[in-house]
């Protein structure tokens, strides 16, 4: 199969495929697509935000707590259920309340509530007071004030731990406290009423949080919600807290009755058992049209990617003939041109004219040929074989580079090509020329600064031979001014030894006498 039939066959299935597979999958490609990928990529990335969001607002929430449990511990504090209180512990608890409310942001009043959940004992909330003198300070009942919420929801009994209520009504965090007076006796609750607007601005602080975010609070369960949820906000909280006490799917969504509005919630359960939601556009997750285009592209580039792929596991065979062919005129080329003198190509080639059916059938070897590729592929062999021997016979090695330049074409230069080969072999005989007028040079060079050097090497050679030279001749005048001294003391001698004598003769006659 040719080049282009191959993507053009596979491009016509892969429409065919892919209009079957539209037509199969319909609507519910995309609402598959939707409920397994699309929308557990969103939630998860949602659950991730809601666990970070949850930890930082709960430790707050402790923070808070221990820090309101510390002022409890006050003598001054601990004295409030008296009924004769002195003025100097008046003094002191309004002064630790005071400074408590301007250091603790969002803190609203201080509520201390008898046991039986009627009287106020104590109060920083102006409201509550409904006379004062220097001595002493009056409240309402606790009872009187219908915005708080009922007693029996904020009291902490006797031996119970601090706990803490979110009364969504309100907007407000009621942190709850079980009174002992100076004497350890249980007296009532304790009460820290803080804005829930504390917990968005301590998320806005840690980054965690937009300035124009809403954050609510349900009471029960006790759970905290970032969104908005309009004007159906009452319907939206009663369906969240039944969502939280089914079970908490992590992601539901939840439809405003009055107006219509779809919204998402991706809920997250502390292991203290506080839950933590974000309501999000219910259009978050519905797959939109451009991401369903880009799906079906890819779907379809994956039909034509694979099925191109396969009609090309199988190389063609012409191909695989042409490449036998090259690498086989290669090889004779090097064998003839390189390892082989001149006097054996004639041998060579009329070798080769013998083999041609046996070389055919290498060429072929183990190759699936079709019918209608059979002449065709005959027809390349024979005239490739043709060129071969007619550029062998030739002993042209540049044809052999052409041929290999231009893979299996026409060894033999054409006609029209004659001209232009006879300028490039031109310009190639000037460019060797020219390389060899620069080596003469550098040869010449060479052997001048051979020659200058043996010229050195042989005068000092010569210098040499005259320092000795000298030294010899010197040797020798030494040698005869000294053999001329011995020959004047012989001569003195000479003249000497017959007086000596005559001397010795002397002296021998005066001893005898």
């Amino acid at each position: 199969m040719s080049a282009f039939l191959k993507p053009l066959l596979a491009l016509i299935i892969s429409i065919f495929l892919f209009a079957g597979f539209l037509y199969l999958a319909d609507v519910e490609l995309s609402d598959f697509v939707q409920t397994r990928f699309h929308n557990p990529s969103i939630v998860n990335s949602y659950v991730k935000e809601n666990a970070l969001d949850a930890e930082i607002v709960q430790t707050y929430l402790l923070d808070l707590q221990d820090r309101f449990a510390e002022t409890l511990r006050e003598p001054a504090v601990r004295n409030s259920f008296l009924f004769n209180q002195s003025t100097e512990d008046i003094f002191e608890r309004s002064r630790i309340y005071g400074i408590l409310k301007e250091t603790t942001s969002g803190l609203q009043f201080v509520q201390f509530v008898d046991s039986n959940g009627i009287r106020i004992r104590f109060s920083t909330f102006v409201s509550d007071i409904i006379s004062q003198d220097a001595d002493s300070t009056g409240y309402r009942n606790y009872i009187d004030d219908p915005m708080l919420l009922p007693f029996e929801t904020v009291s902490a009994d006797a031996g119970s731990n601090a706990k803490f209520t979110f009364d969504e009504q309100s907007e407000r965090i009621i942190f709850s406290f079980p009174f002992y007076d100076s004497m350890d006796v249980y007296r009532g609750t304790a009460l820290f009423v803080v804005s829930v607007r504390v917990l968005a601005e301590r998320l806005v602080s840690m980054g965690r949080l937009k300035t124009s975010d809403n954050i609510l609070v349900i009471r029960e369960p006790s759970g905290v919600v970032i969104g908005n949820p309009g004007s159906s906000r009452t319907q939206i909280f009663e369906k969240i807290a039944s969502v939280w006490m089914s079970g908490m799917p992590q992601h539901v969504t939840i439809e405003a009755e009055g107006s219509g509005a779809k919204f998402s919630l991706i809920s997250f359960r502390t292991d203290q058992g506080l839950y933590f939601g974000r309501l999000a556009s219910d259009h978050l997750f519905i797959i939109s049209d451009a991401s369903m285009f880009i799906l079906m592209l890819s779907i379809f580039l994956t039909f034509f990617l694979a099925l191109y792929f396969f009609l090309n596991l199988r190389t063609d065979a012409v191909t695989i003939v042409k490449s036998r062919i090259k690498h086989l005129r290669e090889h004779l080329f090097e064998q003839l041109y390189v390892n082989k003198p001149a006097e054996e190509r004639t041998k060579w080639v009329l070798e080769l004219e013998q083999r041609r059916e046996e070389i055919r059938f290498e060429l072929k070897h183990k190759l699936k040929i079709e019918i209608r590729d059979e002449k065709d592929i005959d027809d390349i062999i024979d005239k490739s074989w043709d060129e071969l021997l007619a550029v062998i016979k030739s002993g042209s090695a540049h044809a052999y580079q052409v041929s290999r330049n231009e893979n299996i074409t026409p060894a033999v230069p054409a006609a029209d090509k004659h001209d232009e080969i006879i300028e490039e072999l031109e310009e190639l005989e000037e460019e060797e020329a020219e390389v060899l007028e620069e080596l003469e040079e550098i040869e010449e060079a060479n052997v001048l600064e051979e020659l200058e050097e043996l010229e050195e090497i042989e005068e000092a050679e010569e210098l040499e031979e005259l320092e000795e030279l000298e030294e010899l001749e010197e040797i020798e005048e030494l040698k005869e001014a000294e053999e001329l001294e011995e020959i004047e003391l012989s001569k003195d001698l000479n003249i000497v030894s017959p007086f000596a004598s005559m001397f010795a003769s002397l002296e021998d006659k005066k001893t005898d006498n």
